[in-house]
């Protein structure tokens, strides 16, 4: 399922789509039988089309499952060529019903089919074309009908607990019971350290969609204006971390080169009526890891994910909600740090953050950061001077590494 919203009442559809790979189970009674382009069955199909002609095909929007009798044939227009066009035209596939107007698909069409992965299906003429294209448009409509049921329902759980009219029994319907365990993935895509919105993050949303419809069962996919968010249904923890690794692995080579996917696993809790609090720790934690390296993440070229078990002090931190307390300790902390250094142009935070990360050894602090010794004793000395602090005490240590935790948090 998918659907994009802004607020609760406020959701926006967006196109809906099943893969060839589900309509042949919907229509396998009728002889529908692939021929070629195998390789293409994760193609979206969001409607039909009857091409007997290239001047209909032109017609083609994308991601139609398209038809034809042969009717329009002739020797200006082979049956490889009309192939040729709605493949151009972007169509998800081909049904090509053989009779008095096509005989047999050549092996040209088989060729072409297979090299380009444009899936091709043959139909006998007894089998009417009218009722295949009948039954995929019931399932497509159905699955949409769906989709945003079980999605409008979700946001409603995540953004209007208060209200459970709106979703307990809408999801209850579906065989989503109040006492099962749920747990929230927050997904959202950057570029350029901005988030992916409007049209590019639908198409990612589709193509994940798909691939979970296909491939894994109590996973409910929905999104709102920036992220896409999963909800996994009773899955253990061990199983939860499998598959949203899979899932992350799957999302990385989903996404171009100047994009990078941020995945944050939420904690599991039991019952419908408190999923929310699933959800709002799940965009703490991407918030988080969208501006910070967050210990416990799992790095790869394409993002990062992190689970909510591995988050060690920020599973309290995260749960702070008094910003009037924090501003007062930054200030008794590490503020004077980062404004001598923005006021003089200086890196005495990240000196002095390397140098308590690597507990306090000058030499590995100047071995990361490739700067001799005596300027790491420096800096450190003009780090201590100016916040005021003896950095041999281990309590005062704590407390600056705990403000520099809380300081990229308030940056958020």
């Amino acid at each position: 399922m998918q659907l994009i919203t802004g607020s609760c009442g406020g959701e926006r559809c967006i196109n809906m789509a099943v893969t060839l790979r589900e309509i042949i189970k919907q229509v396998q009674h009728l002889e529908m039988k692939l021929v070629a382009g195998e390789t293409g069955l994760d193609h979206e199909v969001s409607w039909t089309h009857m091409v007997d002609s290239d001047t209909i095909s032109a017609f083609l929007q994308g991601q139609e499952l398209t038809f034809t009798t042969g009717l329009g044939l002739n020797e200006n227009l082979t049956l490889l060529r009309l192939v040729k066009e709605v493949w151009r035209n972007k169509a998800s596939g081909i049904v090509i019903n053989t009779g008095p107007y096509i005989s047999e698909i050549g092996q040209d069409v088989i060729d072409f089919a297979n090299e380009k992965g444009f899936p091709v299906f043959e139909v006998p003429w007894r089998v009417r074309m009218a009722e295949i294209m009948r039954i995929i448009c019931f399932a497509i409509t159905k699955e949409q009908q769906n989709a945003i049921e079980v999605a409008t329902a979700l946001n409603n759980a995540f953004l209007c607990p208060s209200q459970e009219e709106l979703y307990v029994s809408a999801l209850m319907r579906k065989g989503y019971f109040t006492d099962s365990a749920y747990t929230v993935v927050n997904v959202c895509v950057l570029e350029d350290n901005d988030r992916v919105t409007g049209t590019r993050l639908e198409q990612i949303l589709s193509k994940l969609s798909s691939h979970i419809r296909c491939n894994y069962n109590g996973i409910l996919c929905c999104a709102q204006d920036k992220q896409i968010l999963l909800v996994l249904c009773d899955y253990s923890d061990e199983a939860c971390r499998k598959t949203t690794e899979r899932i992350f692995q799957i999302l990385c080579r989903m996404v171009c080169q100047k994009e990078q996917i941020f995945v944050s696993v939420s904690k599991q809790i039991s019952g419908i009526r408190q999923i929310y609090k699933s959800y709002q720790f799940a965009e703490k934690m991407s918030d988080l890891l969208c501006v910070c390296q967050v210990p416990g993440e799992q790095s790869t070229d394409g993002g990062k994910i992190i689970f909510y078990k591995d988050l060690g002090i920020y599973r309290v931190l995260l749960t702070l909600t008094d910003k009037e307390a924090i501003k007062e300790y930054l200030a008794d902390t590490v503020a004077p740090l980062y404004e001598y250094d923005e006021m003089n142009h200086s890196d005495l935070v990240r000196v002095l953050q390397c140098y308590l990360a690597n507990d306090c050894s000058v030499k590995s602090a100047s071995q990361e950061l490739i700067v001799h010794r005596n300027t790491i004793n420096y800096k450190i000395g003009k780090a201590a001077e100016i916040l005021g602090k003896n950095l041999s005490d281990f309590d005062v240590r704590f407390q600056l590494r705990l403000g520099f935790l809380l300081y990229q948090m308030n940056e958020m």
